[in-house]
């Protein structure tokens, strides 16, 4: 375990009290400019910030988005306990960006501007003739699996308070909590959005930081391999994990992140092709720094730390030990700003889910704009307090959970959402078979309820079944209505469907 000083922990919660004092004016910012929206505009803006993103505030949304506690807190841990194994496995994830704008973003952003798509489930809806089915298990995938997801991001920032300020989890969960809820429920994406941003610049700074201070630390660099050998020759060599379950990650990691609702939102915000082609390419610089230098200096730190007690704390280890304290305050901010993003761009899309799928479709289709308006408010407020209080007992490792949470997402909305982009013959049926098919093969393996996996991930044998599901299905049942793949794939389209 590490010791810290009292005069370092002061300087560290001042450095974290700045940073929160940023986010509240960004909050109260967002707050002013979603007050001017119309109330039969707000909706639009709340959710998708009216599709005028840049290519920066789009690639931070995708990138700082979808790493989490995972790439900042749970990674690292693993690289300490697992060596250079991990890191062949995650670098998958530099590819983020690209995965979701280059496979289905031109052609989301063309059809969510088509129809006024305000969530990920939007686009499930007019793609599969408002299927209730597919409704409602998009539902419950997207708050079974992103819920479990956020609960894990406020459990690890609420660690890393904990072990950098000396001060109680408890108290560390109200402010993740607070922050979170004053950008996302006032700002909605807009709010969201200007934050990650802001957050994106400072996790660069903290990481590059860090990078630095670590890698002095542990010059000479072949004393330090020689020390890890000694300890678990393993832990040096990028093959300790088999080649089947190192594809299965980078399945995870590097393929199925359309799958995943809050990454492919930022395909519904960007205001033009020009800006969705930049953020790529920014989106993919940062997330391969952030990974590189993370994963590495985790690695590293089982020799500097080789008695940790728990994996997850070695980079605020690191941290308290490699830097003076109000660089390590700008640290904890960094990472607090990846944990905060991702559960900003979460909250969102769980508001928007429940605002668009539930509450307007099976509650009170007839709700007028003033009526969504104040529900989108208090369900952002509610799924924040229900968040927060699932986090009151933290599980134990934040890394499995959020790989748990991850497959789940992909297995059951990648091939659905992959197929109904580029193959006309997909319809509700087998878009519906495909998504209940990977759900539950998926909890089956990954829950050890049936001994699916083959030494993998269980989520490669759920793709499969999935995949085989969405096409078969869709092959022997009725093709999808004329109207919804003119919507999809013509040039032209009508504002009526009727017609198979």
């Amino acid at each position: 375990m590490f010791e810290v000083g009292r005069s370092a922990r002061i300087a560290i919660i001042i450095t974290f009290i700045i940073y929160s004092i940023f986010m509240i004016a960004i909050g109260i910012y967002s707050k002013k400019v979603m007050d001017k929206a119309k109330d039969d505009k707000y909706m639009d803006e709340y959710f998708t910030g009216n599709r005028t993103m840049g290519p920066l505030v789009v690639a931070m949304m995708i990138a700082a988005g979808l790493c989490s506690a995972g790439t900042f807190l749970g990674g690292p841990g693993l690289a300490w306990s697992v060596g250079l194994t991990w890191v062949l496995a995650i670098l998958a994830q530099s590819f983020m960006n690209f995965a979701i704008l280059g496979e289905i973003g031109k052609k989301v952003g063309i059809v969510s501007r088509r129809i006024g798509a305000q969530s990920y489930l939007d686009l499930f809806s007019s793609r599969y003739n408002n299927n209730k089915l597919i409704g409602i298990f998009g539902v419950l995938a997207i708050l079974i699996f992103l819920g479990g997801y956020d609960v894990a991001q406020f459990v690890g920032g609420a660690r890393l308070f904990e072990s950098m300020t000396g001060l109680p989890y408890i108290l560390g969960l109200v402010i993740f909590a607070g922050l979170v809820l004053i950008t996302a429920a006032l700002g909605g994406i807009k709010g969201v959005a200007t934050a990650i941003a802001f957050q994106g610049v400072i996790m660069t700074v903290a990481v590059v930081t860090l990078f630095v201070g670590a890698i002095k630390y542990a010059m000479p660099l072949q004393q330090t391999y020689e020390t890890l050998i000694s300890i678990d020759p393993k832990l040096v060599t990028p093959w300790s994990w088999s080649i089947p379950y190192q594809i299965s990650l980078w399945i995870t990691y590097g393929l199925v992140f359309i799958g995943l609702p809050h990454g492919a939102m930022g395909a519904l915000t960007y205001k033009d092709t020009k800006s969705m082609h930049q953020s790529i390419i920014l989106g993919g610089g940062f997330v391969l720094v952030w990974s590189i230098i993370l994963i590495w200096v985790g690695s590293l730190g089982r020799a500097m730390f080789p008695e940790l007690t728990v994996a997850d704390q070695i980079i605020p280890a690191i941290t308290m030990t490699v830097l003076p304290p109000w660089m390590a305050g700008l640290t904890l901010a960094g990472v607090a700003g990846a944990i905060q993003s991702t559960v900003g761009a979460m909250i969102i899309v769980l508001s928007s889910t429940f605002v668009r799928n539930a509450y307007q479709t099976f509650i009170n289709p007839k709700a007028d704009s003033k009526k969504l308006k104040k529900v989108a408010i208090a369900s952002t407020t509610i799924i924040t307090l229900c968040i927060f209080a699932l986090a009151i007992n933290p599980p134990n490792s934040l890394q499995y959970i959020i790989t748990f949470a991850i497959g789940g997402l992909g297995s059951a909305f990648f091939w659905p959402m992959l197929l109904g982009v580029y193959w006309k013959r997909t319809n509700e049926y087998g878009a519906a078979a495909g998504m209940i098919g990977g759900m539950v093969t998926y909890i089956l393996g990954a829950g050890n309820f049936l001994n699916i996996t083959m030494g993998m991930n269980a989520i490669v044998i759920s793709l499969i079944i999935s995949g085989i599901l969405t096409v078969l299905v869709s092959k022997v049942t009725p093709k999808a209505p004329k109207g919804i793949i003119m919507i999809w794939f013509g040039k032209t389209y009508p504002s009526v469907i009727t017609e198979r």
